[in-house]
Order: structure tokens, then C-alpha cells, then sequence
């Protein structure tokens, strides 16, 4: 039930010029990172973020040019030229303090625990062009707040985000039928969680999934599978975009960033053999898409050469079935997905055949400066922990699509197990090597591994 009016203490709402401001935010977590975010949107001169442990989100913003990181407890010193200050901790004793010395020394500052501290709500924020609208419920009703920052978007966007006075959420979807799977998982997500939002696909044919009489490498790699999706995004055409994380390029642009990460499905590769047969048989070819697979593959089946094959799941194994090649290389998840588990002949476990990065693992892709929190629930701890480590460990050695480089992470309570692969191209030799840590540390064991295995055996 509403309060009444004579109740509820508004609070004027201030636009100020955060161009020269030097602005604190302490904490490290989906709060922080959140406010971060749109306040980057502002140009302040410079946001520092103190917190013993970064998040993820967090760790994406370092090396942007006016975000300075400090992994460490806050201190006193730390407002000093600080014009605004926002205390986003889960220590509420912590949280009091930052807001009392803030209030001793004039400094506007927000405690996103104390209402009752705060100098100032951080607002719901939309814009369009020079237009800025902040909503505010005079921290009584978040929700509601929330609820009219979405409406108001939707007006923005044309009446996208609303139709017959209902919240609308367009997934962009690669049009394979494997892709609409995957992207009607997430839908069905979102269906459960708020069953009054419409939700809808808007699924396209990718440059990748056109051009298939050529391997990735002569056509320009896995950015391909993501160019349309990625304009339609910039277009608002559609609000976030569903991929397989393994065929996304290990650098995405910041305006588009990785939202979310889904639970992981099996991350195996797996053999397929043709309708009725129980072998591989000798000397026939293994069809496989990646350099990865083929290295590993050399050394499991030396009598079966390996060759090239392009095209959805369903079209591999028509191709399969007809003769055209012993067996396929494929992942687990999609044939599971695909409710196709009954075709896999062998799994390959990981130590044996390391997955492409981020194998099993669906990327949601949205716009910076949205409102994603309705994702929260969706996003896997353990999903995201591994999608990091991989990504970090490819990226740190310029892999991508068509170079064999490979990683596989495992999440053992607070623990994370990478094991690699690494390809030197001037000799065609390649080497497997593994690093165990803290699973906060996850983006960081990545680089240190990719590091090592540059190191010891060179480029």
C-alpha cells in the first residue's frame, strides 16, 4: 500500500556538472559496480573504488582512463579532494562511519545501508540525447522506483521497452536452432521471474552462418557470428543479446559489454559416430571445425586424418549420416541442449581434450549504462568465476577462433583449477600446463598462466 503524501519526505532532485568532480565509491560488488556505471556516464575527472575484494564488474572498468582501482581496506585519507563519496559496502558499521566523517568534513555522500546518512539518493537514471531523467522514491519504495525508470525508458525507446502497458525484453538470437534454444532458455527465465513482461526473440542469420564454404580464419573469424547481433543492439532494436561464449571474440566492444553468465552445461567435447555404427573406422576422416580439436585429435586417433566442416549442428550430422566423414568433434552442450545426448559415442574428459574457452557457458550481452539488475538471479557465481579465468588466459596470448589456444577452469568451493593448452606456431609444438588459486582471483590466475606458458616455451 502507497504512503500518504503527508508522510513521505521528497527530496529535490539536483543536477550538477560531475565533470571536475573526484567522486569515492567504497565497496566492490554488484552495488558499487552498478553506480560506477552510471556515473561513468557523467565524465566525473576521476572515480577511485576502495574494497578489499573487486567484482567482476568491477575488474572490467580498470583500465578505463578516469577509474582508478585500489584493492584494499578504505582509510580516512581516502576523501581527501573528494567532492562525493558512496559507501556501498555489506559492513554496516563501515557503511555509518563513511557517512559520518563524510557529513564532518561537507562531503555529499550516499550509504546505501542508512537512509538516514545520506546526503543525497542515487537516483534511477535515464537518458536520451541532452535529456536526463532521475526518479527517486524517497528511499521508500525501490521497486517502484525501478518500475517507472523502466516505463520511462520504454518511452525513450519509441515504446519498445512497453507495449499494451506491459514491460517488453527483445532477445537477439542467431537463427540456427541450436541459438534459439539456447536464447529461449534465458527467455524462459525472465518468463518465470516476471510473468506480467512480454518477451520476445528476434533471431537473424550472422555473416558466420552465411559464408560456409571457408574455415573461420580465410573469413574473418567469430566476430562474425556476432556483428548483426551487436547493430541491432546499438540499434535498440533488441535489449540484450543470448551467445555461446565460446564463439565470442575475447574483446568486446565496452559500449556492449558481458552482462551475465549462465550455469555451466557439460563443457566436454564429444565423439559422434554415423547412425548404427559402434567404431570409428580406420582411416576415415574426423570432422572438426578448430585447430584446437585437430592438435588434440592427432595424438587420440593418429589413423584418422582430420578436415574442415562448417555449418549448424543438425547440418553436421546430416552430413555425417551420409558417409561423408567417420565421426564428428562436438561440444556436449549443444547436442544436450539440442536433446541430442543420444548421439555422443565418447566423451572426452578435459584432461584429455581441453575445451575451447568458455565451452558450456551462455554470455548475455546488453548496453552499457542499462539496468540489468533483473538478471541478477540468472548470473551463475560459478559460471562467471570460470568464463573469466578462460577468457583471461586466451586473451593475455592473442587467442582467438582460429589460433590453438584452449582453457578449461574448475570451481571447487572457493577454489579454481585451470588447465591450458598452448600452440607455438614457429615450431607447431604445444604444450599443456595448469595453475590452482583463489577463485576471487580468478581473471588474474588466467594472465599469470598464459604468462608462464609465454615464458617457458616463447612465441
Amino acid at each position: 500500500m502507497r504512503m500518504r503524501e503527508e508522510q513521505i519526505h521528497r527530496w529535490f532532485p539536483l543536477f550538477i556538472d560531475l565533470a571536475k568532480w573526484r567522486i569515492l565509491v567504497v565497496g566492490g560488488g554488484k552495488i558499487a559496480g552498478r553506480r560506477v556505471q552510471t556515473l561513468l556516464e557523467f565524465e566525473p575527472e576521476c572515480i577511485r573504488v576502495v574494497a578489499k575484494e573487486i567484482g567482476s564488474d568491477l575488474r572490467r572498468m580498470k583500465n578505463l582512463k578516469n577509474v582508478e582501482i585500489c584493492e584494499r581496506e578504505y582509510c580516512t585519507k581516502d576523501l581527501e579532494n573528494c567532492r562525493m563519496a558512496l559507501a556501498a559496502t555489506d559492513n554496516p558499521d563501515l557503511n555509518r562511519r563513511i557517512g559520518e566523517e563524510c557529513r564532518e568534513r561537507g562531503i555529499l555522500v550516499n550509504v546505501a545501508s542508512d537512509q538516514e546518512l545520506c546526503g543525497f539518493h542515487f537516483p534511477g537514471v535515464v537518458t536520451d540525447g541532452p535529456i536526463t531523467v532521475g526518479i527517486n522514491a524517497a528511499g521508500l519504495d525501490h521497486r517502484l522506483a525501478k518500475d517507472t525508470r523502466k516505463r520511462i525508458q520504454g518511452l525513450f525507446d519509441g515504446g519498445n521497452d512497453m507495449q499494451n502497458g506491459k514491460h517488453r525484453v527483445i532477445i537477439g538470437s542467431r537463427e540456427s536452432k541450436l541459438a534459439v534454444v539456447q536464447s529461449e532458455m534465458v527467455a524462459d527465465y525472465l518468463r518465470g521471474q516476471y510473468p506480467d513482461w512480454d518477451v520476445e526473440l528476434l533471431t537473424m542469420k550472422t555473416t558466420g552462418d552465411i559464408i560456409l564454404d571457408r574455415t573461420l580464419d580465410e573469413i574473418g573469424g567469430k566476430g562474425l557470428f556476432v556483428k548483426e547481433l551487436d547493430k541491432a543492439l546499438m540499434d535498440k532494436r533488441s535489449d540484450l543479446s543470448v551467445h555461446s561464449l565460446k564463439d565470442m571474440p575475447m574483446e568486446v566492444p565496452e559500449s556492449l559489454p558481458l552482462i551475465a553468465f549462465s550455469k555451466r552445461e557439460d563443457p566436454r567435447d564429444a565423439l559422434v559416430l554415423p547412425k548404427g555404427c559402434k567404431e570409428l573406422e580406420k582411416g576415415k576422416p574426423i570432422g572438426c571445425s578448430s585447430l584446437r580439436r585437430r592438435l588434440q585429435l592427432t595424438k587420440l586417433f593418429p589413423d584418422n586424418p582430420c578436415e574442415n566442416i562448417r555449418g549448424n549442428v543438425l547440418t553436421r550430422l546430416d552430413k555425417l549420416d551420409r558417409g561423408d566423414y567417420g565421426a564428428l568433434v562436438l561440444a556436449c552442450a549443444g547436442l544436450k541442449r539440442l536433446g541430442l545426448a543420444d548421439r555422443i559415442s565418447r566423451y572426452f574428459d578435459p584432461e584429455e581434450m581441453i575445451p575451447a574457452a568458455g565451452q558450456g557457458i551462455l554470455a548475455i550481452q546488453g548496453r552499457a549504462g542499462e539496468d540489468y539488475s533483473y538478471l541478477d538471479g540468472y548470473d551463475c557465481r560459478e559460471g562467471r568465476y570460470a568464463a573469466l579465468a578462460e577468457r583471461a588466459f586466451v586473451r593475455e596470448l592473442d587467442g582467438g577462433c582460429t589460433s590453438p589456444v584452449a582453457a578449461h577452469a574448475r570451481i571447487e568451493g572457493k577454489q579454481i583449477y585451470i588447465k591450458c593448452l598452448y600452440y607455438k606456431e614457429s615450431t607447431g609444438e604445444w604444450y599443456t600446463d595448469s595453475i590452482k588459486g583463489s577463485v576471487d582471483e580468478a581473471e588474474t590466475l588466467g594472465r599469470d598462466l598464459a604468462r608462464n606458458m609465454r615464458d617457458r616455451y616463447g612465441v
